[in-house]
């Protein structure tokens, strides 16, 4: 069974490496493809015209498109966030003076994508801040740009994950201003498994093993650090001492409706979705 599955160059995939590289896919009678996609916004698109069978997708992403008409549905959970293990910061270039949320106003923060996961709950943070977030410039950036963007002067922040939030302190760029998606409850979905009903309905046992097979890799990740860090940078095209001090998200292939619940809620107070969806958990 060939499944090409999507995936953005961040930590939070690990487990879809994992489970490629060790053979948990394969021992199940999936021929997995592992394909780097430029955003998540680009993989609802590839999901329906099946270049893609699996997209790792942002959770507002999967909102988004549902309220769009995509006939996407979560196979299973990726990533979620704790305070105590957040997977996301603001990291602010070295010169610019930010002491307060309040200081974003005016500034050029990237992201992503606009509409993106960081991006979302950035303006989401500053609202919950007393800060009004149209009164920041947002700049749309690949991660892995990200670094030199900023050494250039191009952006005074961006939202970003790992590994490239240590890429950028190491190089001596910018630094974590605050860890903010971690002051968002506890369980929050990052990211999330998903393909298209159509393909669920094709493919029911392919779908089960393909969880299975995260879950196994979700396993050995806790248990299996070093070896899980070597794998992670060489999906991400890192050299490994690159990963040493890159902190893991934490993976679960469990999803409730409460989680995306929650989701629907935060992108209705943004206005990017009007209605409410339910019932896409597979």
């Amino acid at each position: 069974m060939k499944i090409n599955v999507g995936f953005t160059p961040v930590i939070d995939c690990l487990g879809a490496f994992v489970a490629k590289d060790l053979g948990f896919f394969e021992k199940r009678g999936l021929d997995v493809t592992i394909t780097q996609m430029p955003n998540s916004q680009s993989m609802p698109p590839a999901l329906l015209a099946d270049s893609l069978q699996v997209g790792a997708v942002a959770a507002p992403i999967l909102i988004q498109s549902r309220t769009g008409g995509f006939p996407i549905k979560i196979i299973s959970g990726g990533t979620f966030v704790t305070n105590a293990n957040p997977n996301g910061a603001i990291v602010v270039r070295n010169g610019v003076n930010i002491n307060s949320p309040a200081d974003f106003v005016g500034k050029r923060v990237a992201s992503g994508a606009l509409g993106s996961y960081f991006n979302v709950l950035f303006r989401q943070w500053l609202a919950d801040n007393k800060v009004d977030p149209e009164k920041v410039t947002y700049v749309e950036v690949g991660f892995p740009q990200v670094g030199d963007v900023m050494r250039n002067g191009q952006i005074d922040a961006s939202t970003i994950g790992q590994p490239f939030i240590s890429r950028i302190e190491e190089a001596g760029v910018g630094k974590a201003y605050r860890w903010y998606v971690g002051d968002f409850p506890d369980g929050l979905l990052s990211n999330v498994y998903t393909t298209t009903e159509d393909w669920i309905a094709k493919n029911p046992k392919a779908v089960a093993d393909f969880k299975e097979a995260l879950n196994e890799a979700n396993n050995f990740i806790k248990s299996n650090s070093e070896k899980s860090r070597e794998i992670a940078a060489k999906y991400l095209k890192l050299p490994p001492e690159g990963m040493k001090n890159v902190p893991f998200s934490n993976y679960s292939i469990d999803v409730t409706e409460a989680q995306v619940k929650a989701w629907n809620d935060i992108m209705k107070r943004n206005k990017f979705i009007d209605g409410d969806v339910s019932l896409i958990v597979k």
